[in-house]
């Protein structure tokens, strides 16, 4: 395959896993797990943009996707283009923008340690108080302290890329199962539409994602059985559900098996 036609192929499959975000977000309150991590804080805020073709709709809210007009909006076929999206884990909260396509982040905000202790008096507090208005002081910091800084910053920016990696395998292991087909697109359909469903169904599903030892020995190498632990990489995985649905051998683009009645 060449490079810019996998490109292309690839495209739905970044708007599928921030839909599968999006769906997990709410039904889990909130809550997400991966094995690596544990449980974690993670939902849409700010801005909601979908889109198909020339359609395309924008929502800016303090949760954008809590609201019909997002659901109208997947029943009308469109796909989730970007979202805000901030993530609560040990103690400590990221901000960013998900690009869908390119599975890109824009205006990646890390609550670093250092940062917060350089940060000056809170301004609106003493307002309150009574206190002239005046530019904050920060302190010049020394050589030392930038290079502590900025090794701080690197490290939970690989934290932080090690969690959505194992978001994506968690959702490229889902999706590559036969249940995806059966099971979870007629349950995000369900959540789509507004309709109730038993939670403790998709629950069940989730499960094998995070201990994938029921995968049979037989697909221990085989990039569908969505192992998280045998050699197989994400990029090959992403392959695997590109040729999954362009080939009909299951499962079928979301747009149809999902949202189609």
């Amino acid at each position: 395959m060449q490079h810019v036609d996998r490109i292309e192929k690839r495209r739905f499959v970044g708007r599928e896993f921030l839909l599968f975000l999006w769906f997990e977000s709410e039904i889990f309150d909130a809550t997400l797990s991966t094995r690596e991590h544990g449980p974690f804080g993670l939902w849409l805020e700010r801005t909601l943009v979908l889109s198909e073709g020339k359609e395309s709709t924008r929502i800016t809210a303090p949760l954008p996707g809590a609201g019909r007009e997002a659901k109208e909006a997947l029943m009308r076929g469109q796909l989730p283009e970007s979202a805000g999206i901030r993530v609560a884990i040990h103690d400590s909260e990221t901000s960013f923008q998900l690009k869908a396509e390119s599975l890109g982040f824009a205006g990646l905000k890390l609550a670093t340690v250092l940062e917060k202790d350089e940060q000056g008096p809170n301004q609106l507090l003493e307002e309150l108080l009574g206190k002239p208005k005046g530019r904050p002081q920060v302190r010049a910091r020394e050589p030392d302290e930038r290079h502590e800084m900025f090794y701080e910053r690197m490290q939970l920016t690989s934290e932080f890329e090690g969690l959505f990696e194992s978001l994506y395998r968690d959702y490229l292991g889902l999706r590559l199962d036969a249940a995806w087909r059966t099971d979870v697109a007629p349950l995000m359909r369900l959540w789509v539409q507004g309709k109730e469903f038993a939670l403790t169904d998709y629950e069940a599903l989730r499960r094998p994602s995070t201990d994938r030892s029921h995968v049979p020995a037989d697909r221990s190498h085989d990039p569908a059985a969505g192992g998280q632990d045998d050699g197989i990489s994400t990029d090959e995985r992403t392959d695997a559900v590109v040729d999954a649905t362009g080939d009909g051998r299951a499962p079928r683009p979301l747009e149809d098996a999902v949202l189609a009645e």
